[in-house]
């Protein structure tokens, strides 16, 4: 149970995991030449759904339920592959060898995956992190979101006045009860956080940063060769937001 920061005290909120409004699979569309999408699904296709890695058999036969966060300590990019850490690259929270911590992610067929995780899992990766930092993780291939936003649940107002998606560090500033209170949010209950620290406790500094690397759907995706456009659906609702994405012919 979790929900937001107040001083010392944690407020508690019931768990939200939905499996509703989900981004379908398209970023492994049929012509996708990618790390990670040169093999055939099956009638589910590939990936298949949404899931959470952190439940037992939320995934069909064949198919694993692999994290797309590739949130780590810090703020820093993940140090995947057993890398050790360094000014950079911090441990995975939510994905690889703690895949289980994680309460968001996608049936996938592991076979044929190549250059995958430790886990047998394709990379995970944040489309809003820089170029270079895409380039770094993703080998040269795109970061494509898995997920999109929900614009009625997943963002907030922030101190400029402008609508974004939110983030775990907003926990702190007092801007959301995470919990229930949003549709695509990493850890709803901060029980993997609370496993990842050993200690739910907001002053622990190990559960603290892990709070503030919480995420929506904006941040979540994997590597991959060609992705779709998708909307940062909580930029469109500021009067000056501008579509990034080509309308879809009438028709």
């Amino acid at each position: 149970m979790y929900a937001r920061v107040t001083g010392n005290l944690m407020e508690t909120a019931s768990l939200s995991f939905v499996r509703s409004a989900l981004f379908h699979a398209a970023i492994f569309a049929v012509g996708a030449v990618t790390a990670i999408a040169c093999f055939g699904g099956d009638e589910y296709g590939n990936p298949a759904f949404r899931c959470a890695p952190s439940e037992a058999d939320s995934c069909p036969d064949s198919y694993a339920c692999c994290s797309d966060d590739p949130a780590a300590q810090e703020g820093l990019l993940p140090a995947y592959r057993g890398a050790a850490a360094d000014a950079t690259h911090a441990t995975p929270i939510f994905s690889e060898n703690n895949n289980s911590l994680s309460s968001q992610g996608m049936c996938v067929q592991l076979a044929g995956i190549a250059n995958p995780l430790l886990n047998g899992c394709p990379v995970p990766c944040n489309p809003t992190w820089a170029a270079g930092d895409i380039s770094s993780i993703c080998g040269g291939a795109a970061c494509c979101q898995t997920q999109e936003l929900d614009p009625d649940k997943d963002c907030i107002i922030g101190g400029d006045g402008r609508w974004r998606a939110v983030t775990g560090a907003d926990i702190f500033d007092q801007l959301t009860a995470w919990g229930g209170a949003h549709e695509t949010n990493q850890d709803p209950a901060a029980n993997g956080c609370a496993l990842f620290a050993g200690v739910a406790d907001p002053n622990d500094a190990t559960y603290a940063d892990c709070l503030r690397q919480l995420s929506v759907a904006n941040q979540r995706g994997f590597c991959n060769a060609t992705c779709p456009c998708v909307e940062d659906l909580c930029e469109l609702k500021n009067p000056d937001g501008v579509p990034k994405c080509s309308a879809v012919p009438a028709g």
